[in-house]
């Protein structure tokens, strides 16, 4: 079956339900993504590990990989093979240290957050692929009459204006413990601009 590499693109808030999370996955070598609707808590799983923000206590996929490593198993890579009724089906290949293969069904959401922990690729059947994408609205080339409702408001940019200039006037220690803080309360958007302002020291 042939499957297309994918990379996570973004995480926003939904709009309904309001504890739902969009995962924006986007081909490696194209314009076009696939949206998927997730929880809270896989959510900032994701995040964590985008961010690579450490954690005070193990996360759920952290755990996991804890134990697979102490059986001595690795995440070789997750396929998301399958689509019902607005359900995506992932598949983990899981390889054990004797080199025999076994399959895990999974979330993607949670397959998605082991791979990055582990740094392994993960994929969609193209089929699944063609019948959900969406082309990029953020490419000047296919912008769409939509991506006017997203501009924000001049407030919304005095806002971010001044919630930057305040972090950028932090220390590294307080804006690694505000970084944590954001995670647990999961503010993402907050965590993203605390995150961005570390990786530009």
């Amino acid at each position: 079956m042939a499957k297309i590499e994918l990379s996570v693109a973004d995480i926003h808030s939904a709009m309904h339900p309001s504890e739902a999370f969009s995962l924006i996955l986007k081909e490696k070598e194209g314009e076009r993504y696939v949206p998927i609707i997730i929880g809270i808590s896989e959510a900032r799983a994701i995040l964590v590990e985008l961010n690579q923000s450490p954690t005070h206590r193990p996360l759920t996929h952290e755990l996991f990989t804890m134990l697979a490593d102490s059986l001595s198993c690795r995440l070789v890579e997750v396929n998301i093979v399958h689509f019902e009724n607005g359900v995506y089906y992932a598949d983990m290949l899981m390889k054990r240290s004797d080199g025999t293969i076994f399959h895990l069904d999974s979330r993607p959401s949670d397959a998605i957050a082991l791979a990055l922990k582990y740094g392994t690729p993960f994929y969609m059947n193209s089929d699944i692929f063609e019948e959900n994408c969406q082309i990029d609205v953020l490419s000047d080339e296919n912008e769409s009459e939509d991506t006017e409702e997203s501009i924000p408001s001049k407030d919304e940019i005095q806002s971010n204006i001044f919630i930057e200039q305040k972090l950028s006037e932090m220390s590294k220690s307080e804006l690694e413990t505000l970084l944590e803080g954001a995670i647990e309360s999961e503010n993402f958007e907050l965590a993203a601009k605390i995150q961005e302002i570390l990786d530009n020291r």
